[in-house]
């Protein structure tokens, strides 16, 4: 096997790498990941410079995007080139003796790298490696009507000279371990293809979005000096913190809206590409006639939006609305709205109840349902599933069959750490009158 590409030069510490561009096509035909070494099931944990390859990860995130993004992306494979019988690169200002001066040093890194023999190993990107390659091949079970161009994507490569085990394994752990990823609150604010991040961020700016005339962005909230009531840059807020909620609470309760209107997996990993945009403006009038509501008839809402400052006192754990001032809580009550709701009872009388709800951060009821009795909010999405079907019980008892109750009181009991068979609504908190 002889690997000749046009390069380019560059050298960071004492590591020499050439930047090459290899296509999709050829690619899967000359490198490998770690684990495909016929001796890799021979070396021991130290030996070993990778984590085993993730199928699952490749079928159900990248091979989708691959074939059925046309704007799709990604960055540069460094390949570690071991044992090669050749390995030579060529600079123009070589080739070329007559190249004026300016040139000469520019031209000096630019030329051609050749490669024969020897392996070729995949040190960072295994999994975009072995996505190609199985599209590629057409091993890889996924549809996508960019399926067949995959193979002419011009993938950038850099080549590595492996020069010992310690040294490419200190390369692979450096890259991976200051590597860092995006943040949740970063993919809110950046994403183009999820509906939900789209939609959450149009409900904090000014305008409605697109052709829409209305409703207004109900969370296009400032206290006094023109800060946000939404925090947009952490997905946790704390005591000293005097923010309404996050922006990645309010991607949640989107997604609750949504989920009550039947709209669902509109998130980018299920739908790869951008909602068009008559789904978005639904989308958009839903979550913001939602949250509108909340916000003009619950009364701790009310009174944060009014009197802004007063909300880092108000999250206080033994003030009477406290916990509906903590984000998990927020995420909660939409889902806990949307169960009353789709039970029979309007957006506008179910907030209404949700006023006669006991909301003190420190409340029995709530302890180990959606908080512990050292303050600490309880995060999984079981616990706040829990709160939400608690807080629908509370509001609509009346309107809710008996299989939900009936699970509700066996769940209740069992996070509360008491026996749940043949649980009943007597083992439930009295609902609001």
């Amino acid at each position: 096997m002889t690997v000749t590409a046009s390069a380019i030069r560059g050298k960071i510490g004492r590591t020499e790498y050439y930047m090459a561009k290899i296509s999709a096509r050829d690619l899967g035909g000359i490198v490998v990941p770690a684990s495909e070494l016929e001796e890799w099931s021979n070396l021991s944990i130290s030996e070993r410079i990778q984590r085993e390859v993730s199928l699952r990860r490749i079928r159900q995130e990248l091979a989708p995007y691959l074939v059925q993004s046309n704007d799709r992306f990604y960055g540069s494979l460094i390949v570690t080139v071991m044992d090669a019988d050749t390995f030579e690169f060529e600079s123009i200002s070589d080739l070329v003796s007559d190249l004026p001066a300016a040139y000469r040093a520019e031209f000096g890194d630019m030329g051609t790298l050749s490669i024969g023999g020897g392996k070729l190993v995949a040190l960072d990107g295994q999994h975009r490696l072995v996505a190609l390659r199985e599209i590629v091949a057409g091993r890889m079970d996924v549809e996508g009507e960019f399926k067949d161009s995959v193979a002419d994507d011009e993938v950038c490569v850099l080549f590595i000279q492996h020069e010992s085990l310690i040294r490419t394994r200190r390369i692979f752990n450096k890259v991976n371990r200051h590597a860092r990823p995006t943040s949740p609150s970063d993919n809110i604010i950046t994403s183009e293809d999820d509906g939900y991040a789209i939609v959450a961020r149009w409900l904090t700016e000014f305008d409605p979005p697109l052709s829409l005339k209305g409703p207004q962005p109900p969370l296009a909230l400032q206290d006094d000096r023109g800060e946000l009531l939404i925090e947009w840059q952490k997905t946790t807020l704390s005591a000293a913190d005097n923010k309404l909620t996050t922006l990645s609470t309010v991607y949640q309760t989107v997604q609750a809206i949504l989920d009550h209107h039947n709209l669902r997996d509109f998130d980018e990993k299920s739908r790869v590409n951008r909602p068009e945009n008559h789904e978005l403006e639904q989308a958009y009038v839903w979550a913001a006639e939602w949250w509108s509501v909340v916000l003009s008839d619950l009364k701790a809402f009310k009174t944060a939006v009014e009197r802004p400052e007063w909300i880092r006192d108000l999250r206080g754990y033994h003030e009477q609305w406290s916990l509906l001032f903590r984000p998990i809580t927020q995420v909660a009550l939409f889902r806990g709205l949307g169960y009353a709701v789709e039970a029979g009872m309007t957006l506008e009388e179910a907030v209404n109840r949700a006023n006669r709800v006991r909301g003190r951060a420190s409340h029995v009821m709530w302890v180990d349902v959606i908080i512990r009795a050292n303050g600490r909010m309880l995060k999984s999405q079981k616990e706040i599933n829990l709160a939400g079907r608690l807080i629908a019980y509370l509001i609509a008892a009346d309107l809710l069959d008996g299989p939900f109750i009936q699970k509700l009181a066996a769940d209740y009991q069992e996070a509360k750490g008491l026996p749940f068979y043949g649980a009943t609504a007597e083992d439930l908190p009295r609902p609001v009158e």
